[in-house]
């Protein structure tokens, strides 16, 4: 496709690498002069599903093929009955990705039998149903998440969790496809799955983006959406200087988003435009509301706080008026004592008053009768 450059890369885990896991992530990019995919495919974690590395490999490989396959169905169509033809179009699709992609693994499992150890490490009831040859595809369960682009229209396609984000040369970044509400915690839908076609999300448009990145939920659990959306728009800063130099810088930070984000495998795939870079990313109305009800949610905590230090004011006035009252009661007392104490003292220094004049006295007396017994001539025994 001319001027837009498909790309990708997948990385292990770290958690997965502690755990001695193998990668269950796997991603593809094509591009010709009519047409630029990119997509990219999660197996489960989950002990039941010990193949979901190739079954991640195989969606992504059958998908492609697919969407190469029905280029000029589509074609036909959009020009024939408009955009809004490609529907029904899209719904063949995803019901074909299905029935080839279980096909595709039950052929791989037909050549290469599971193993009694791949089995053992399974639940008794999963144990017994692969013994007996039944469900085999559950074994290869992932999720898909597909984007493909012409010069008239693009499409999406998704099962299961992870992300489509579409960004336009304004700044403005856009999740297009609809969430699937079934995917909640860590249950996803799945290729696996019965009646899977009908779990497809997909969307489509003739305003073609500059850009359409999808990416395992390894990525997006990794970062807040303005974080996202900044990340995304590196690799199209990096593709700027050559397809060697993006993926040399991708397969540099896949792991270290693994590492300091959600521990899980990671995978991201692109199309990106070569002729004109992508703006930096805007807020868009729902990156704003995000903002506001983030500080609304503070302002009304911030509101609690200060209700809560009210309160306590409260509590602490009520305990300083109870504590002035009590100091009130005491200076009375002191009060009272003190007038007590210089009562005292009162009478103390006229107690020494009156030992003084009676000391002047006895002393006049003494000096008095000695006069008078020495005039009578009486002798004063010692």
């Amino acid at each position: 496709m001319k001027d837009y450059a498909a790309i990708n890369a997948h990385h292990i885990g770290n958690m997965h690498i502690q755990k001695n896991l193998p990668c269950e992530d796997f991603s593809m990019s094509y591009e010709d002069d009519n047409m630029a995919i990119a997509v990219i495919s999660d197996g489960h974690g989950d002990r039941n599903c010990f193949r979901s590395g190739k079954g991640a490999e195989i969606a992504c490989n059958t998908s492609v093929e697919l969407c190469k396959k029905f280029y000029e169905t589509c074609e036909s169509m959009v020009s024939e009955y408009g955009k809004d033809a490609l529907e029904n179009v899209l719904k063949g699709l995803e019901a074909e990705i299905v029935k080839n992609w279980k096909q595709n693994v039950l052929k791989d499992a037909e050549e290469n039998p599971f193993t009694d150890e791949e089995i053992e490490t399974t639940s008794e009831k999963m144990q017994e149903i692969y013994r007996t040859g039944k469900k085999i595809e559950k074994a290869y369960g992932c999720t898909l998440i597909l984007a493909f682009m012409t010069e008239k229209y693009w499409y999406g396609l998704q099962i299961g969790d992870g992300k489509c984000v579409s960004a336009y040369d304004d700044g403005v970044f856009v999740e297009p496809i609809p969430k699937d509400e079934n995917c909640v915690a860590n249950y996803s839908t799945s290729l696996c799955g019965e009646n899977a076609e009908l779990n497809f999300m997909h969307y489509y448009s003739d305003i073609v983006p500059k850009g359409v990145f999808v990416f395992s939920d390894g990525v997006e659990e990794s970062f807040d959406r303005s974080g996202l959306y900044n990340c995304l728009y590196s690799i199209d800063v990096w593709l700027e200087k050559g397809r060697d130099t993006a993926l040399e810088s991708i397969n540099d930070l896949l792991p270290k988003i693994s590492e300091g984000g959600s521990g899980d495998d990671v995978s991201i795939a692109a199309v990106l435009a070569t002729e004109k870079a992508l703006m930096p990313p805007k807020k868009t109305p729902e990156q704003v509301e995000d903002l506001v009800n983030a500080y609304a949610a503070k302002l009304e905590q911030c509101d609690e706080d200060l209700e809560n230090i009210y309160h306590e004011l409260d509590e602490l006035n009520a305990e300083l008026k109870t504590a002035k009252e009590k100091l009130s009661e005491i200076e009375e007392k002191i009060a009272l004592k003190q007038a007590d104490v210089e009562e005292y003292e009162d009478a103390q220094s006229k107690a020494y008053e009156n030992m003084e004049k009676a000391k002047k006295y006895r002393i006049s007396a003494e000096k008095f009768w000695q006069k008078k017994f020495e005039q009578l001539g009486i002798v004063k025994e010692e």
